[in-house]
């Protein structure tokens, strides 16, 4: 066989195995001009060796893409990525959902007051009776700048019932009504080795008892906040500071920031399938506030035994000037 017949033989074989090997060269030109230059080689092995470099398939260098963030407590709840988000229009709890059949005080409220007057006549009150608080949310927008931030609606409203006031016709002494809007934006800034800035959300609240205008015992407010959280191995942080807006005429509790201060703080610590919290509030210049511990322990599925002890000003709005310590028991709702 002549030697032109061999690099004919030799061209066809490589072409064809090159067809196959559609990664070497995007461009048919390009792998003539290196199949040519190959022919070119005079040197038998050398030529067998260009022709082998020309089969060989380059490593395809595979794309570093970051992987998944971790998936932790605050991440889940407040859905702050794609792994944890889980549309707009579900219904989700908020605050933890209450129901007790058992709330003590050590100083029942028998004649609520303001700046804007007094209550016409004590009411007497059984110093134990029921509370249940419902708090719900859904999601409204969901990533309005890129892949980040959502907007949600909540709605809690708390009762406090004379349930074991049957003397006085078992009413219910308060109501409060809170109603919000609010934006959670993902941060994701590692504080040293053990902490997190993981989100930011900043809303508008409205909290009033539906009493109207009636003398001494009507509540309102709004207020703009802010809501920092942080993330330690099974601690959940959350700062809120806040500032009162959109003030009433006439004002039912133009002194409600002596007592519930400009902020409050928020702490979760979570114990396995139980939960702690703590949530506290001070005005360094009244000296006035309040502390509430609260713990819960696994039931059933969702459902938590609840405990907790609170002292100070403000449990409900009709008490937002009058201090007391209660304890309360019964059971909770929430989801993780």
């Amino acid at each position: 066989m002549t030697n032109f017949n061999l690099q004919c033989i030799c061209t066809g074989v490589v072409l064809l195995l090159l067809s196959f090997n559609t990664a070497l060269a995007a461009d048919p030109t390009d792998l003539r001009q290196q199949v040519e230059s190959c022919q070119e080689i005079r040197d038998p092995e050398q030529r067998l060796a260009c022709f082998d470099r020309l089969l060989e398939t380059p490593e395809t260098p595979v794309e570093t893409r970051p992987g998944p963030r971790e998936v932790n407590r605050m991440n889940l709840f407040w859905e702050l990525d794609d792994q944890t988000h889980s549309g707009r229009g579900r219904i989700r709890t908020y605050k933890p959902l209450l129901a007790s059949p058992a709330r003590w005080s050590n100083n029942p409220n028998e004649q609520p007051a303001s700046p804007s007057g007094e209550a016409t006549s004590p009411f007497p009150l059984d110093p134990v009776e029921s509370s249940i608080r419902l708090s719900l949310r859904t999601k409204l927008w969901d990533n309005p700048i890129g892949d980040n931030g959502d907007i949600w609606f909540a709605y809690t409203q708390t009762a406090y019932w004379q349930s074991y006031n049957s003397s006085n016709s078992s009413p219910f002494r308060e109501t409060n009504y809170m109603p919000e809007i609010f934006s959670v934006w993902r941060v994701g800034v590692p504080l040293g080795e053990r902490w997190r800035w993981e989100m930011v959300s900043l809303g508008l609240k409205h909290q009033s008892n539906g009493r109207g205008s009636v003398l001494g015992i009507s509540r309102s407010w709004n207020y703009l906040y802010a809501n920092v959280g942080l993330m330690g191995q099974d601690t959940e942080v959350y700062l809120r500071p806040r500032v009162r807006v959109l003030r009433e005429d006439p004002d039912d509790n133009a002194d409600i920031e002596d007592y519930f201060g400009y902020g409050d703080l928020h702490i979760i610590r979570h114990l396995n399938a139980s939960r702690l919290e703590l949530n506290a509030r001070l005005n360094p210049s009244t000296r006035k506030g309040m502390a509430e511990l609260a713990y819960h322990f696994p039931l059933l599925g969702d459902m938590h035994g609840y405990f907790s002890i609170f002292s100070g000003y403000g449990e409900s709005l009709i008490d937002y000037n009058h201090k007391q310590t209660t304890v309360t028991a019964g059971v909770s709702l929430f989801q993780f």
